[in-house]
């Protein structure tokens, strides 16, 4: 998951740890949280298992960052908002909306930006 810098510092705030502990930078710049060897789950949620549908809770649910508030809406590749293929609980939410398109391109115009 993409987060900003201003999440990510949110992040580091409220849990002490340092950007690099949860975060990988790519190519452009845009930090994406990392994922748990063990699981390869968010670093962040708290489970055991490995297992695409096992149960976890999300540690730093009261601060997570914007992508994950809006998933399993996400941008396809024409920039319109889609429900993720990789949801495995797609039935429980409405289909995306124009202006979740546009909360979406506005957050990954801000992690461009390094913001």
């Amino acid at each position: 998951m993409p987060v900003t810098r201003e999440e990510a510092a949110k992040i580091t705030r409220r849990t002490g740890k340092g950007i690099e502990a949860f975060t990988w930078e790519n190519e452009q710049g845009v930090l994406t949280l990392l994922n748990d060897a063990t699981t390869r789950a968010c670093t962040f949620l708290l489970t055991d298992s490995a297992e695409a549908h096992a149960p976890g809770l999300c540690s730093i649910y009261e601060f997570r960052p914007k992508g994950c508030q809006m998933y399993p809406v996400v941008l396809n590749e024409d920039d319109r908002a889609v429900l993720d293929e990789a949801c495995p609980h797609p039935d429980g939410f409405d289909a995306p909306s124009e202006d979740d398109a546009m909360a979406l391109l506005n957050l990954e115009e801000r992690m461009l930006r390094g913001g």
